[in-house]
């Protein structure tokens, strides 16, 4: 299995002796995922004892390296007698579901997922609660959004982070919140829903690839597994920071990561078609990553740059393991 992913050498130290218990939740997800398998790197068969997961029903997840874990429904989260726990937080309904749910049922289901989590919390405290917060807070003049029914997702994100940073301040405990913006690596899922997926998922088709929006589009990608060692570096450490964005080493419109990923995945002939562009309008979803790569650096994190993370994004749509010669790949 080409490039597990795994924690920094201090984070698997601590995991394996403290031994403190983990929770998963959304365990069924991109993050949930990878964060299993960054889990089984670092514990090995004691994933099944140290580790809870929590997906929206029972059932097993499978890792890449063949590993099943079983995973308990959420709605028995609150119910489930813990000891404190270090709570890596993934449960929440995307931008996807708040498109094509009624805005109160969308709200009303968020809400009960953060309602069960405080519940488990207040009642057995925890150890430490990473949760990935969303670009999708910011507004359209890059404040905090406020628009409840503009912009659901982004908003309930918002009032999650403020509901989790103020109980970590009551129990004690550290959160760590990041703030999203544009993810890559293994596990990832819904091919029509990310630029990067689609683009790579339309090379290993054999092209052609198609870019439908009709203004420019940057973007800025990191790891998952970079971020998520950022977020449990943070709980360890027992580090108070405020909600942070991830960033990565460049930001880059979009038909210039398509060429870029053609090349790098050995095929730079492949077509790219795109409608006339309208340059008066523009897509801007790139963070302020300071905060992010200072974090990094303290913790002694390389962060991957972009050339490492299509490459492996692309090694994980495809199944195979595509290493050009004139990428290292750390």
């Amino acid at each position: 299995m080409p490039g597990r992913l795994a924690f920094l050498p201090a984070t698997v130290e601590r995991l394996r002796g403290g031994q403190p218990p983990v929770i998963v939740t959304g365990a069924g997800g991109w993050l949930g995922m990878a964060a299993l398998e960054m889990l089984e790197t670092a514990l090995g068969d004691r994933i099944h004892t140290q580790v809870r997961a929590f997906t929206t029903r029972a059932r097993d997840l499978t890792l890449r390296s063949g590993r099943r874990i079983s995973a308990m429904p959420f709605e028995t989260l609150a119910q489930t007698q813990m000891a404190p726990s270090l709570i890596l937080h993934f449960a929440f309904l995307t931008r996807g579901h708040a498109a094509a749910m009624k805005l109160a049922d969308y709200v009303e289901a968020n809400r009960a997922i953060t309602h069960s989590l405080v519940a488990l919390m207040e009642r057995d405290g925890a150890l430490g609660l990473f949760m990935p917060s969303s670009g999708a807070v910011y507004g359209a003049h890059g404040g905090l959004d406020e628009d409840l029914s503009g912009n659901p997702y982004g908003v309930l994100k918002r009032q999650d982070e403020e509901r989790f940073m103020t109980l970590g301040e009551n129990l004690g405990c550290p959160v760590a919140v990041i703030r999203i913006f544009n993810l890559a690596g293994p596990y990832i899922n819904n091919p029509n829903g990310y630029a990067l997926a689609s683009i790579l998922t339309e090379i290993g088709q054999g092209g052609p690839i198609r870019l439908r929006a009709r203004q420019p589009v940057w973007r800025s990608y990191t790891h998952v597994a970079d971020m998520l060692n950022v977020g449990l570096a943070i709980l360890l450490a027992k580090a108070a920071t405020p909600p942070f964005d991830t960033a990565g080493d460049e930001v880059i419109e979009i038909a210039d990561l398509a060429r870029r990923a053609a090349t790098l995945c050995g095929a730079p002939s492949i077509p790219i078609l795109r409608p006339e562009l309208d340059l008066q309008i523009s897509d801007r979803y790139a963070g302020d990553g300071g905060l992010y790569r200072a974090l990094a650096a303290d913790f002694g994190l390389t962060l991957q740059q972009l050339d490492a993370n299509i490459v492996d994004t692309y090694s994980y749509i495809t199944g195979q393991v595509r290493h050009p010669r004139s990428l290292r790949v750390q």
